[in-house]
């Protein structure tokens, strides 16, 4: 039931950036520091939900953060803002000082990595989960990305390697296992 519910969130997600348009001639986001700016956000829902009220938030370059909050208090809809899949009503959004609101939207997606709390892999090897990050990525990128993402380690311990299937009849990974295969 959970798989489903899931895949149907990212079905979700993946159909929502066809309701958001790219500004005429937008400019491809160039990512020099990963400085993030929320600045005087405001989100309403379209039923006219308030959720974000003169929001600011100043993420420094390899600053790592936490949003804490009660469910419903606006996490995931930050996230969301900063992906685009979400326009804000008024304030901005930037990245390196770039309003994302003004940058191709395909330039801004291959900027972020996201990885979800509970994350689906295929049914396919761990060498072509990893790869699915980056298509064009060679055997040996894929092994740096799994000791980057400290994985590497338990699928050397599997009798396959990378070639070992996941999924149903395939070997059963822990939820941090898979979180450190999603990230790599």
């Amino acid at each position: 039931h959970d798989a489903v519910s899931e895949a149907t969130e990212m079905l979700d997600i993946m159909d929502l950036p066809h309701e958001i348009q790219d500004v005429p001639e937008a400019k491809e986001l160039v990512v020099t520091e990963g400085a993030i700016t929320f600045d005087h956000v405001h989100f309403e829902y379209r039923d006219g939900h308030s959720l974000l009220k003169d929001f600011s938030l100043a993420i420094q370059p390899r600053e790592k953060i936490a949003l804490i909050g009660s469910s419903g208090a606006g996490k995931s809809t930050i996230t969301k803002l900063l992906l685009r899949l979400y326009e804000v009503g008024s304030g901005a959004v930037s990245i390196d000082g770039q309003d994302i609101s003004r940058v191709a939207q395909e330039s801004l997606r291959r900027a972020i990595a996201f990885v979800p709390q509970e994350p689906m892999l295929f049914h396919r090897t761990l060498l072509e989960n990893i790869r699915y990050g980056r298509q064009g990525a060679s055997d040996e990128e894929v092994i740096e990305a799994a000791r980057q993402a400290h994985c590497h380690e338990f699928i050397s311990r599997y009798t396959e390697g990378y070639a070992t299937m996941v999924g149903e009849r395939g070997v059963k990974l822990s939820g941090g296992e898979r979180q450190r295969v999603a990230i790599a």
